[in-house]
């Protein structure tokens, strides 16, 4: 099964193709094969990945160590990631919903303890086949002891550093950890990445994956009885953490693979409890997850999707830059010669003759436009602040303006704005002027919300 954006299949332009073959080893393949049948035709944006088979993935990761940290979610990306290493297809429903298997696709279970739905659940496996290490392990929270013993021994050069770690911790953290999980979230993402910067070395490629969107009425052991009333409210706590995470995980310098944009508008294909997927966004998740990684090692990708937006990515990943071009002069202002200082310059009035020095504006011309402004200001407005940062006022800006409401606008210039497709917009006003009255003062208003449940 494979899925195919904003491509051409026997000349027609599809998008969002998924094809059902099963022992096809190629797209072209797919594309030739009678058994294919079209899915969300009416999603007109191609995502941005390539498409992965076995033997990519294996040409990616070989002789590559990867570590998984993370919720049932990245246990979903490990658990499909080992599978198209084995086999060219997507993986079962029913394989994504086991849990503490004593040997998944010929891996290891090394530490779990019994099945619950407390904080303390560990779950750790390791796959090793041929030259490719792939290991993951459960974690509640951001921050804890197992990820600080393997830094320590990384540090200490007890034990080599991976070549990727792929991690997320969002839900468990701000869900299950008290009143105060919020708050020790946000100080964990910082001593979590300075952690990180003290321990691996440069090069190891970290990358924070964004928690997917939930839905409003989601269960399952996540929520247990004590927060269910959590879930009115979880979507847009996610949103908010996952911005704040990306922030400090930017500003120390990792990677971040945004999953919830990339799955915003595949929520119909979110499982019945939601908060897990299904396989086909699972598959999109690792296909975005190897894209990243070719990208970051400046791998060549498969080509087995083509689009404008994967080809520029991998022309700025390449330096393949246009060629900075400098202005120069106009011949006539080269060949022209200076005049010589020691020769007499001819003025247009003798030097005799006192020069009248005229202004732009006649002082009857200001009065006029004084008395103006005061007729237009009512009298209970105060007085305009005084010009402490020394800003020279502009040439045609000689008085302040008002609107209706007797306000001082402050100075505008038009503003020229880029759209998605490259189009200029010119920007004439800011945009909250163009918004009634009541909203005005507060923006936020607008959602009927006057407090955000969590500030971060």
């Amino acid at each position: 099964m494979y899925m195919i954006g904003d491509t051409h299949v026997n000349g027609r332009s599809l998008n969002n193709l998924v094809c059902y073959a099963e022992g096809l080893t190629s797209v072209s393949a797919v594309s030739k094969s009678p058994a294919f049948r079209l899915v969300n035709h009416k999603y007109n944006k191609p995502p941005m990945s390539d498409i992965f088979l076995k033997k990519d993935a294996l040409n990616l990761l070989k002789k590559k160590h990867v570590v998984f940290f993370g919720d049932s979610n990245v246990r979903s990306l490990y658990k499909d990631l080992l599978w198209l290493m084995n086999k060219n297809s997507l993986i079962e429903k029913e394989v994504l919903k086991r849990k503490l298997e004593k040997s998944y696709l010929e891996d290891t279970l090394v530490k779990c303890s019994a099945l619950h739905k407390g904080r303390d659940f560990e779950e750790v496996r390791r796959y090793e086949r041929g030259n490719v290490c792939v290991e993951y392990s459960f974690i509640t929270r951001c921050w804890n002891s197992s990820i600080e013993r393997m830094m320590s021994a990384i540090k200490q050069k007890e034990k080599p550093a991976p070549d990727v770690i792929v991690m997320n911790s969002c839900l468990w953290d701000i869900t299950r950890w008290g009143p105060n999980g919020v708050t020790a979230y946000r100080d964990n993402m910082v001593k979590l990445m300075k952690l990180f910067q003290s321990s691996l070395p440069t090069e190891t490629l970290v990358i924070w994956t964004t928690a997917p969107p939930v839905s409003t009425s989601c269960f399952g052991a996540l929520l247990v009885k004590q927060v269910e009333f959590l879930q009115h409210t979880l979507r847009f706590e996610v949103m908010e953490a996952n911005m704040f995470a990306r922030q400090i995980v930017v500003s120390h310098g990792f990677d971040v693979l945004d999953i919830h944009h990339h799955l915003r508008m595949q929520i119909h294909r979110r499982a019945t409890d939601g908060i897990h997927w299904l396989p086909m966004p699972v598959r999109h998740m690792t296909n975005l997850l190897l894209t990243h990684i070719a990208l970051s090692w400046n791998v060549p990708l498969p080509g087995n999707f083509h689009s404008r937006i994967l080809e520029s990515i991998q022309n700025h990943e390449t330096g393949d830059k246009a060629e900075i071009v400098f202005p120069s002069l106009p011949p006539a202002l080269v060949d022209a010669e200076e005049p010589d200082r020691g020769t007499t310059v001819e003025l247009k009035h003798p030097a005799s003759q006192p020069q009248v020095k005229t202004h732009r504006i006649s002082g009857l011309m200001q009065r006029r436009k004084k008395n103006k402004k005061a007729s237009r200001v009512p009298p209970s407005l105060p007085h305009p602040p005084v010009n402490k940062e020394n800003v020279l006022p502009r040439s045609h800006d000689l008085y302040e303006r008002y609107n209706k409401y007797g306000e001082v606008l402050e100075p505008w210039e038009p503003v020229t704005l880029y759209n998605n497709y490259g189009e200029p917009i010119t920007m004439k006003q800011p945009f909250y002027r163009m918004i009634k009255r009541p909203w005005h003062q507060s923006l936020f208003h607008r959602q009927q919300r006057k407090v955000a449940p969590y500030h971060f």
